[in-house]
């Protein structure tokens, strides 16, 4: 099974880079089955320097695109019937990408919300979180000291805990990319010490960067899904089939490109000490409790 996983993943590979050029190619490939390797160096250094690293690798929409698609295919089964497919599907996705932190979290969380609608139970984001984080630290200690794993956890804990607050006591709701701003932020604003800590560097930019480009991920992946797909079945069509998922890369590429080279943006923090980060934390954790209170006493 192993063997057939990595003759798939290179297939998948091959077609991708025979139909784009780079750096679309590696992007797609990124956000597809995470491949990291590849990138030009100046649209990685560009990646790294707007805050945009993340959408190159596999996160929970990926596994949100297989289990919502599923659903809708396999109707016809009993709930159970679904989630067993399901499930050996997801673990074999997870095989094909590679089992690194944010891909497992991920499917660690879909899983079990799935089970929860299943089992009739109220979803809780929070406690999934934290037992996805528990299951994968069991069998797993040494991703504790993982930086993928520490940035996966902590964006998606902003998510889980600030985006709902933000979202809540912001105006504006009907303001155009208010949603992907707020999603942008409330990552930002947990990982944003931790990149101090490991990188010495901050990009003030990089909320208004993945503000503009972050719609366009969900999109490039469910087209370079498909396509990739289709592209298996069908031969040599992949320089027609990936036109659509072109635009859309073309569109991000450009974005990053343009405010990677806006160097005020970017500024140098190191030495950027732990005590510091458990300062920023207490700061952060003050405020939001804060929010919290006005929020509900309005």
């Amino acid at each position: 099974m192993m063997e057939f996983l990595a003759e798939l993943r290179e297939s998948i590979t091959e077609f991708v880079r025979s139909g784009l050029p780079e750096p679309q190619a590696s992007l797609l490939l990124g956000m597809v089955l995470g491949v990291k390797s590849g990138f030009p160096s100046e649209f990685y250094e560009a990646l790294r320097t707007t805050g945009t690293l993340h959408v190159v690798v596999v996160s929970g929409f990926n596994i949100s695109v297989i289990i919502n698609t599923l659903a809708r295919m396999l109707v016809f089964l009993p709930l159970w019937g679904r989630l067993v497919f399901t499930g050996v599907f997801v673990v074999l996705f997870v095989l094909l990408v590679g089992p690194e932190a944010p891909v497992v979290r991920a499917a660690i969380m879909g899983l079990t919300a799935l089970l929860g609608t299943v089992l009739g139970r109220q979803k809780d984001a929070l406690r999934v979180l934290l037992l996805a984080t528990a299951v994968m630290l069991t069998f797993n200690l040494r991703w504790l000291g993982e930086i993928s794993f520490q940035l996966s956890f902590l964006a998606t804990l902003g998510l889980v805990v600030i985006l709902p607050l933000l979202d809540r006591i912001l105006p504006g709701k009907k303001i155009l990319l208010r949603e992907d701003f707020l999603t942008t932020f409330s990552a930002q604003l947990m990982v944003w010490p931790l990149i101090a800590y490991q990188f010495g560097q901050v990009s003030l930019l990089s909320p208004v960067v993945n503000t503009l480009v972050l719609w366009t991920v969900p999109i490039i992946t469910y087209i370079g899904m498909v396509t990739t797909t289709i592209g298996l079945l069908i031969s040599n069509i992949s320089g027609l089939i990936m036109v659509p998922a072109r635009l859309f890369l073309d569109y991000f590429i450009w974005i990053v490109e343009r405010f990677s080279r806006l160097k005020m943006g970017f500024f140098e923090v190191s030495p950027f000490s732990f005590p510091m980060i458990l300062f920023y934390f207490l700061i952060l954790g003050g405020g939001l409790w804060f929010l919290y209170l006005r929020s509900t006493q309005n």
